[in-house]
């Protein structure tokens, strides 16, 4: 928060604590990897299943359902919610990742939509 506006009103909200920097850190890091761990388990499963059954084919969807949900968790939660408003990280001219949060954000939840749907039998 030391690049948001000067006499910005939210500087209660910055954490100070070098422990605490570091543990935020290394749980980004560690949901970045689940998601990663998620979807190549995800990909794996439904390439395997390609030519299975539409039933076989849709349960085999919860590892990349699974994956993109982390994701969409960090970068919606974790980084448009907690960083960008409490945080105040609009405010940065040098550290403001909002937009590419967004277009993160989006692009999963529109693969999510994607997956999700139900997927037939050829006839």
């Amino acid at each position: 928060m030391d690049t948001t506006f000067p006499g910005n009103a939210l500087m209660h909200r910055a954490i100070a604590d070098k422990s605490v920097w570091t543990a935020a850190y290394a749980l980004i890091i560690a949901a970045e990897g689940l998601t990663a761990f998620l979807l190549v388990i995800g990909a794996l499963a439904l390439l395997v299943r390609l030519t299975a059954s539409a039933a076989i084919f849709n349960r085999a969807k919860v590892w990349a359902v699974a994956g993109m949900t982390v994701g969409f968790g960090l970068w919606f939660f974790g980084f448009l919610v907690v960083a960008g408003e409490y945080f105040a990280m609009w405010q940065s001219k040098e550290w403001n990742g909002q937009d590419a949060a967004f277009r993160i954000t989006t692009v999963i939840l529109g693969v999510l939509v994607f997956v999700s749907l139900p997927d037939g039998d050829p006839a």
